[in-house]
C-alpha cells in the first residue's frame, strides 16, 4: 500500500521516538524522531582508511569540533589527526500517511490534492514540535521550517521510492533566487540617487522603518504572526509621530497628547484625528489603501484575539500594505511642513 512520507531536517536533536503532536483540538499526528547523529556532507583525508574513524555522533576524543546554526541543519565541523570533516548533526521527523487503497497513482490532480493537505497537516506539527522545543530549550534563534524544508513523497511500506516530491527543485531553485546580496556596486544610478538623498536628510531612517525592516526579517526567518503584528506596530508608530507633530503645533499640552494617542484606536488615528491635525484622512484621500488598512487590521485581531495562524503569503500581503501606508503617511508629512 502508498505511503506518504514528510521528512524533515530538524534544526536540533532530540531522544529519538514517536512523538504525538496535536495539530488541532481534536487530532494529533505522530512524528518519528531518529536520535542525533552525524551526517558527513565532505570528509577530507591524507589516508582513505582515515575517513572511517570520523564518529557517528559527532564527537569523541581525538577530534577537535565547532558547531554553529544554518538553518535548516545544525552544521558540525571535525579536525582530527590528517582527516577533516563537514556535515550535520541533528535529528531528522518523519511522518506518514498511509494513502487510499484505490488511489491510482496517475491521477495526478487527486494524488497532488492529497499530498498539499498531507504536508500543510505535516508542517503545521513539525513547528508546533519546533515552536515548544524552541521555548522550553531557549533556542529563540531558530527557525520555523516552510515547505520547501520538508521532502514529501510517495514510498511503499518497505521505504522503495514511488513518486518524488515535485516541489524540491522549483522551491530550492526560488529560495536560491531571493538569497542576500551584499555587493551593490551594480545597483542602479536611481538607487544611489535614492541614498544620497536620504543620507542627506536628518534621522533618514525612523522607528516606522525599522519596524518594517523587523517585520521583513520575522518573515524572512518563517515568523508570519510577528511579522503582521510588527507590521501593525509600525503603522502606528507612524501615524502616532505624524499626529504628535501636528498636536505640538497646535501646542497641545503633553498631556493631553499622550492620553489622545494611547485611547484611540488606529482605525481613528488614519480617519478622524488625522483629518483634524493635517488635513488629511486615508479613507477619504485613498479608498484603496484604506481597504487594505482595514483588511491588515483584521488580520492582526485575528492573530491576537483569536489565535489565529497567518499564512505567509498574508503576512507577505500585510508587509506590502504596510509599506505602503508608512510611504503614505510620509507623503501627508511632506504636505504638512
Amino acid at each position: 500500500m502508498p505511503v506518504l512520507v514528510a521528512f524533515a531536517s530538524l534544526p536540533f536533536g532530540l531522544r529519538g521516538g514517536d512523538y504525538e503532536i496535536a495539530v488541532s483540538e481534536d487530532e494529533t499526528v505522530t512524528a518519528h524522531i531518529t536520535e542525533r547523529a552525524y551526517s558527513p556532507f565532505v570528509t577530507i583525508s591524507s589516508r582513505p582508511e582515515l575517513a572511517q574513524s570520523i564518529p557517528q555522533n559527532g564527537e569523541t576524543d581525538g577530534f577537535t569540533s565547532y558547531t554553529w546554526y544554518d538553518h535548516p541543519f545544525v552544521l558540525r565541523v571535525l579536525f582530527g589527526r590528517n582527516v577533516a570533516s563537514l556535515g550535520s548533526i541533528n535529528s531528522c521527523a518523519t511522518i506518514l500517511q498511509m494513502l487510499p487503497d484505490d488511489l491510482d497513482l496517475e491521477d495526478h490532480e487527486r494524488l497532488d490534492a492529497l499530498r498539499d493537505a498531507f504536508s500543510a497537516q505535516a508542517l503545521v506539527a513539525l513547528n508546533t514540535l519546533i515552536a515548544a522545543v524552541r521555548h522550553k530549550a531557549r533556542l529563540y534563534h531558530v527557525f520555523d521550517l516552510r515547505r520547501d524544508d520538508i521532502d514529501v513523497s510517495v514510498r511503499r511500506e518497505d521505504g522503495s521510492l514511488l513518486v518524488e516530491d515535485p516541489l524540491q527543485a522549483e522551491l530550492t531553485a526560488q529560495e536560491e533566487r531571493a538569497s542576500e546580496s551584499f555587493d551593490l556596486q551594480t545597483r542602479s544610478e536611481d538607487w544611489y540617487r535614492e541614498l544620497a538623498q536620504a543620507i542627506g536628510e536628518p534621522d533618514p531612517v525612523g522607528l516606522a522603518d525599522d519596524l518594517l525592516m523587523e517585520a521583513d526579517r520575522a518573515l524572512a526567518q518563517r515568523f508570519p504572526r510577528q511579522a503582521i503584528t510588527t507590521c501593525h506596530t509600525a503603522v502606528e508608530t507612524a501615524v502616532s509621530a505624524l499626529l504628535t507633530r501636528g498636536m505640538v503645533r497646535r501646542n497641545v499640552p503633553d498631556r493631553e497628547i499622550d492620553d489622545t494617542l494611547s485611547t484611540r484606536s488606529l482605525t481613528s488615528k488614519l480617519d478622524a484625528l488625522l483629518r483634524v491635525y493635517t488635513g488629511f484622512t486615508l479613507k477619504r484621500d485613498n479608498a484603496p489603501l484604506w481597504r487594505s488598512f482595514n483588511a491588515l487590521n483584521d488580520l492582526r485581531n485575528d492573530i491576537v484575539h483569536r489565535g489565529k495562524r497567518p499564512t505567509v503569503a498574508e503576512a507577505e500581503g500585510a508587509l506590502c500594505t504596510a509599506r505602503e501606508l508608512v510611504s503614505w503617511l510620509q507623503m501627508v508629512r511632506g504636505r504638512n511642513k
